[in-house]
């Protein structure tokens, strides 16, 4: 890009002549021009104002700027100046304040003919002017609203803006006369719901949305120009709606509201947040936590946040939640997911087998987890049998990632037995949409890859489940694919690419207390390290854990 705003150069290229970079802005600026006229203006003294053009035209050239034309000359050039312009035109703000380094061709503006440096006051003074107009704009909008201080902070921004206190010299004080209270709860109606169900629930009325056009508060298609703050008055508007609307789209209304609930809104607010998070929990379990946030720490809120927490690996947090949760199958459920990440696999057990007690949902985390334990136990028939009878307990409580989930466990035991990579492809295909699944599954099919000799598809697949927890904020999943990456670099020879997956892997288990993770990841580097006694003591661990078939693995290395 060739920045103009606050300096002269071209990024990415060391190349700083002056002359030849101010042809390029203009060029950028103004449109095609003749040689001629660009002769004149450039080189106004010049003997061979001709071959100075040529030279600078070469001298571009040479820096990978290319100018087309012969008579006339033009360029494609991205400019920043250029750019400013559109963004103000399409009331882009932010994106021009971005822009927006210092004033026009600064410190680039001295020795140049009289025409040409005219050229440049006058471009710096347009472009100075047009940000200070489209601020005051922003400013009075907020203004309009009632919101005086916010209008004022933008008007100060601006006038700090190098080179936008002098273009404001002639300008009239910031001032805007607030909107009748009407259009006030108008123009916040239609932030929430858009115009149409503004004027059906709340009777806005075309003339309120004509004076808010004019006002520049609403774009001609009736959307809004400006994201406002969360005022008293905006709640109230946001109250107002939630309590018309169907339960599912008032959710967001409500959660705005909230500081405003009156005892009425209490049970249906209530209702739409823990729906909304239950909806999220799985797929997107850090804004489920979000959601409940704002609700008072009931029992049910405590487990949901707790469910949340274990689907982040979070699970030494999870587990101090639920001492708070009184005993049922779903708590039974999350609590021996927990006993059972954590280490504890007869207590895991226990909680698994109470939870076969409750409804569709604790049955299916119940069964799901009574296959995990088996999965520990080398008894993979047996656990693939239970993810089946899991799968379906999800199917029947609604619960489709979960139920894709042990679909997706089904098809690892299988794989054990040599016959499931086929059942984990069709999982994958359609867990698409749910991307913590999918860096599950992506691990799963990355071991499968490797044990054939497909260490590039497998490392391809590792990173690719690697970039999905982290965006999802899961440390376990995370935890797990950089140990899988280590153990795939060390078999490889890259010792010190190993080392480092694996410290990483390390940091990870120990802040997710994902005891299972901690011991392979603890063997793994110690199997790397050559510390034998430190891979024995990690045998151990595994052992007194009860995963026993994955402590007989390593034995056997210690063996071989």
């Amino acid at each position: 890009m060739l920045r103009t705003l606050g300096g002269l150069f071209l990024e990415s290229t060391p190349f700083r002549k002056k002359r030849p970079l101010l042809l390029l802005a203009y060029l950028a600026l103004e449109g095609p021009k003749g040689r001629r006229h660009l002769q004149e203006l450039f080189w106004p003294q010049a003997q061979d104002a001709a071959n100075s053009l040529s030279v600078a035209l070469s001298q571009l050239k040479g820096a990978g700027v290319e100018v087309q034309g012969k008579e006339v000359l033009s360029t494609e050039v991205e400019c920043d100046a250029v750019l400013l312009k559109r963004a103000l035109g399409k009331g882009h703000l932010e994106e021009a304040r971005a822009l927006y380094r210092g004033r026009f061709l600064e410190g680039a503006d001295d020795g140049l003919g009289e025409e040409l440096e005219e050229w440049v006051w006058s471009t710096r003074e347009a472009l100075a002017e047009a940000l200070l107009r489209a601020y005051r704009k922003e400013a009075e909008k907020h203004q309009a609203l009632g919101l005086v201080e916010e209008g004022e902070a933008l008007w100060r921004s601006a006038l700090a803006l190098p080179g936008v206190a002098e273009a404001a010299s002639e300008e009239p004080p910031l001032g805007a006369e607030l909107l009748p209270e009407k259009v006030r709860k108008a123009f916040y109606a239609v932030v929430w719901t858009g115009p149409a169900q503004a004027a059906e629930l709340l009777g806005v009325e075309p003339s309120d949305l004509e004076l808010l056009w004019q006002k520049g508060l609403l774009n001609a298609q009736g959307q809004p120009t400006l994201k406002p703050p969360l005022t008293l008055e905006a709640r109230k508007v946001a109250l107002e709606l939630a309590r018309k609307l169907p339960l599912p789209e008032a959710v967001a209304l409500y959660r705005a509201a909230l500081p405003l609930w009156e005892p009425e809104d209490q049970s249906r607010g209530r209702k739409a947040l823990l729906g909304q998070a239950r909806l999220q929990m799985e797929d997107q379990p850090q804004e489920a936590l979000e959601w409940l946030e704002a609700l008072s720490p009931d029992p049910e809120v405590l487990l949901l946040r707790a469910r949340g927490l274990e689907r982040l690996g979070r699970y030494r947090e999870a587990r101090d939640l639920l001492e708070q949760v009184p005993d049922s199958p779903e708590a039974s459920a999350l609590r021996g997911i927990l006993c059972f990440r954590m280490g504890e696999r007869e207590e895991a057990r226990r909680y698994a087998e109470k939870a076969l007690s409750g409804e569709a949902y604790s049955q299916g985390e119940g069964w799901n987890l009574l296959g995990l334990l088996l999965m520990g136990e080398g008894r993979f028939l047996e656990a693939a049998e239970a993810f089946s009878r899991a799968a379906v307990r999800f199917l029947v409580a609604g619960e489709r990632t979960r139920h894709l989930g042990a679909l997706g466990n089904r098809a690892v035991a299988l794989a054990e037995l040599g016959k499931g990579e086929e059942a984990l492809q069709e999982v994958m295909r359609e867990a698409e949409s749910y991307p913590l699944l999918q860096a599950r599954l992506l691990l799963n099919l990355g071991v499968a890859k490797e044990r054939k000799g497909l260490l590039a598809e497998a490392e391809s697949l590792y990173q690719e489940a690697l970039g999905l927890a982290q965006g999802m904020g899961n440390l376990e999943a995370a935890g797990r694919a950089l140990n899988n990456l280590g153990a795939l670099y060390h078999r490889q020879g890259l010792r010190a690419l190993a080392e480092e997956a694996y410290q990483k892997a390390l940091d990870l288990a120990q802040a997710a207390r994902e005891h299972l993770l901690l011991a392979t990841v603890l063997a793994n580097r110690a199997e790397l390290l050559g510390d034998r006694a430190s891979l024995e003591e990690a045998v151990r661990v595994l052992e007194e854990a009860g995963h026993h078939f994955l402590a007989a693995r390593y034995r056997a290395r210690l063996q071989g």
